[in-house]
């Protein structure tokens, strides 16, 4: 494991137990499925959880709010790049990460909950691409 990916586990982890801990007490006992991408985005609690997660986890790469100059990291065209697949693709990504290009597996670390929050709120600022 690079000391990269090791520092990211534990900062996942630390944030985690830190940051979740309420979710997980409220959490049903089965297991949650991540929505199919419906229009999330139009409960503003639940886009705000979102924006908050995704700055705590997220932004270290991404950018704070998802703004970055990097367009390999840029969260805001996902869904020029991805159409209608733009749920399954950003899903499939966190859980599974992309360790070739540097985007670490978050599946064991982060909740169904808090991946549908996250993105909840990538729904609200997406962009056309430049």
């Amino acid at each position: 494991m690079t000391s990269y990916t090791t520092f990211m586990a534990g900062t996942v982890a630390l944030l985690c137990t830190l940051g979740l801990a309420t979710a997980e007490e409220n959490r049903p006992t089965t297991t949650t499925r991540l929505s199919p991408g419906t229009a999330q985005a139009e409960d503003p609690a639940r886009v705000q959880e979102g924006r908050s997660l995704f700055n705590q986890t997220c932004a270290h790469c991404h950018g704070p709010d998802a703004v970055t100059g990097l367009s390999e990291r840029n969260l805001r065209h996902l869904k020029a790049r991805y159409g209608t697949d733009m749920h399954d693709v950003f899903t499939s990504t966190v859980i599974n990460g992309r360790p070739d290009k540097g985007m670490p597996v978050w599946g064991e670390a982060l909740d169904a909950k808090t991946i549908d929050a996250i993105y909840s709120f990538l729904e609200t600022i997406q962009e056309d691409a430049q």
